[in-house]
């Protein structure tokens, strides 16, 4: 037997991987030929990515819908500042001074290291994109969300001034969560106060939406522990 696929995609066996198959599980034939939803690596290497417990529920839920991948290559275009197709650390720092949020190295090369699969050092788009499928995909705070942080910001943020309000980020949200949870999404971002004291819309810095998304991952993770926890029936 050949060494097990990474926990976050494993190849479906042969008679489910009929077009028809995939359509019914709402994976587009664009998707399945992604190089991030198609990645595998031996079970040994995965040292940085979603866990076993964690797998199933990625594993039907890494579609990424058109917007996104459109504002995905638009920010790894931007922050790909040599134009090698690959984001070193430098390059990655450069664009957090620029957002006001300068951050030491060794914090950096861990950001890049928790996605590095091939252990170049840097990321590539296709650790790029997969790094976003997991994250997207994930409600137990397993998946390391450094890099994938900044990458959101970056995607609402599209004139890079450094800040971001409500109005741009519906598109993305609206896609990815539907007008059912936009209300929920947009609260979690900016809080319920989503007006300035002068009634202008609010905006947020990068610094803010950081703080923000670190609350709401201590807050997954402690829900995940509690319903770990439970007594099973």
């Amino acid at each position: 037997l050949g060494p097990p696929c990474r926990p976050t995609f494993c190849p479906p066996p042969a008679a489910l991987t009929s077009a028809a198959a995939m359509a019914h599980a709402g994976i587009s034939e664009e998707m399945a030929k992604m190089p991030g939803f198609k990645r595998g690596v031996p079970l040994k290497n995965n040292h940085r990515g979603a866990t076993l417990e964690n797998s199933d529920y990625l594993t039907s839920k890494e579609n990424v819908q058109p917007v996104e991948l459109d504002a995905l290559k638009r920010v790894f275009k931007w922050l790909d500042t040599k134009k090698d197709e690959k984001l070193c650390w430098q390059e990655i720092s450069d664009a957090l001074v620029k957002l006001g949020h300068k951050t030491p190295r060794e914090q950096i090369e861990l950001w890049i290291w928790e996605v590095d699969d091939d252990l170049d050092n840097m990321v590539g788009w296709d650790e790029f994109l997969t790094m976003y499928q997991r994250c997207i995909s994930d409600t137990t705070g397993m998946e390391p969300r450094n890099l994938f942080n900044l990458a959101q910001f970056l995607m609402y943020d599209k004139e890079q001034a450094g800040q971001i309000s409500v109005e741009q980020t519906l598109q993305i949200i609206f896609v990815r969560h539907g007008r059912g949870e936009l209300d929920d999404e947009i609260r979690e971002i900016f809080g319920d106060k989503q007006k300035a004291d002068d009634g202008q819309e609010l905006k947020i810095s990068f610094s803010q939406f950081l703080y923000k998304a670190n609350e709401r991952l201590t807050k997954m993770r402690w829900t995940k522990k509690e319903v770990s926890k439970a007594p099973r029936k």
